[in-house]
């Protein structure tokens, strides 16, 4: 029944994934047939179908990736503010935490208070202070990364399309400031993704040999992974 659930989750994100990509190629080819109107033409097209929402220069660079950075970096950032500020600590919601814990070794450094851990490793903590170090950095990285997610999908709208002004002309671009601002931070976190995706996907077989499952982590950070590209090179 469970390999049923999970065959069943990755079809129904294949499927969406495959709505989304028919949706920016159909986006795509409209801008396209666009560019070959007239101004004249553009302006009668554009007062005939009303405000476009989409063309707001108020709204956001992108909903889609908005929402998947909004999913998937929230709970990446979630783990990695415990791991930065609150090592050590269970978080009681997220299934199999302690075991995520105890693989990573972080109840060598930082074993919780009054639990067999602390009894047991109470002592020798303190010589493990430079794989806590280490720890608190690469939670910190973590989390300015996610940050520069957050920020490029929520920080700023879509703008307008002019550059500026060069020989007293005004220089329009295809794409809006905000939407060209945020597409070089989608393509730059596409690839930490692809780190992060390759790191996992490397500790997979020994995380289970600890009964720690790194399947649904993987498909989490492939997806978002597969969104920034999509978004930031399309």
């Amino acid at each position: 029944r469970k390999l049923r659930k999970q065959r069943v989750l990755v079809i129904v994100s294949l499927v969406e994934a495959l709505v989304f990509g028919l949706f920016l190629v159909g986006r795509r080819m409209d801008r396209k047939n666009l560019g070959s109107v007239t101004k004249v033409e553009k302006t009668e097209i554009m007062a005939a179908a009303g405000n476009d929402p989409l063309d707001n220069p108020r709204s956001l660079p992108s909903r889609i990736v908005g929402r998947t950075v909004l999913i998937v970096s929230s709970l990446i950032a979630l783990v990695s503010v415990r791991d930065l500020f609150f090592p050590g600590t269970i978080l009681s919601f997220l299934p199999r935490d302690d075991i995520y814990l105890e693989w990573t070794g972080a109840f060598l450094h930082s074993p919780p208070p009054d639990s067999v851990e602390a009894d047991e490793q109470g002592l020798e903590a303190p010589l493990f202070a430079g794989d806590k170090f280490v720890s608190q950095l690469m939670g910190l990285y973590l989390c300015l990364g996610c940050l520069l997610k957050f920020v490029s999908a929520f920080g700023w709208s879509k703008g307008n399309r002019v550059m500026g002004i060069i020989a007293g002309k005004r220089v329009e671009n295809v794409e809006r400031s905000g939407v060209v601002s945020s597409r070089l931070i989608w393509r730059t976190q596409a690839f930490g993704d692809m780190m992060l995706l390759g790191m996992l996907r490397l500790f997979t077989p020994a995380a289970k040999t600890a009964s720690l499952d790194l399947r649904w982590h993987l498909m989490l950070v492939a997806y978002e992974m597969f969104i920034l590209a999509l978004y930031g090179f399309w």
